[in-house]
């Protein structure tokens, strides 16, 4: 949390066939920065909102997702490739690492 923000207590409510959190009906009435106390006056699904306001993206966290990205689908493909050409393991297990290998890469 940022200086001078709290976490907003809501709950999830439906209308037609859109969904949002509203904090109506519900305030945040203890707790401290490790947790928190609501109390709502109506039975649904809750939650706590830590940030109220969009955070703006970092670069780092950008480079960081797309190497990770990158990365993890480069090795996928190498572990496809290894199992598809090392017929001499051929097994149960193998084939469904594969199949697996190939639903992560898609």
């Amino acid at each position: 949390l940022q200086e001078g923000e709290e976490p907003l207590c809501v709950s999830w409510r439906t209308m037609a066939t859109q969904g949002f959190w509203s904090s109506s009906g519900c305030s945040r009435v203890g707790g401290d920065i490790f947790y928190s106390t609501c109390s709502c006056s109506h039975f649904s699904t809750f939650a706590i909102l830590m940030a109220t306001r969009p955070m703006a993206e970092s670069f780092a966290l950008k480079v960081v997702t797309y190497v990770g990205l990158s990365l993890s689908l480069l090795c996928l493909f190498l572990a496809i490739i290894t199992f598809l050409l090392c017929s001499s393991l051929w097994s149960i297990s193998i084939h469904l690492h594969l199949q697996l290998s190939i639903c992560l890469f898609a």
